[in-house]
């Protein structure tokens, strides 16, 4: 996805599985993540994210 089309509080599909954005830094092209299987966030590049989940 582009940058653009990423606003937080969206869900997401990522290469991992589904995730639930909770920051985008657009400058810097990067993504944190809130993903279902995991408690930490984590910062991924915003080309790492495949789709929206609807």
């Amino acid at each position: 996805m582009e940058i653009h089309e990423i606003r937080p509080g969206m869900s997401c599909m990522t290469r991992e599985g589904a995730a639930y954005v909770l920051e985008v830094d657009r400058q810097s092209l990067l993504v944190l993540l809130q993903r279902e299987d995991e408690t930490i966030p984590v910062q991924v590049r915003s080309d790492e994210i495949l789709a929206p989940l609807e």
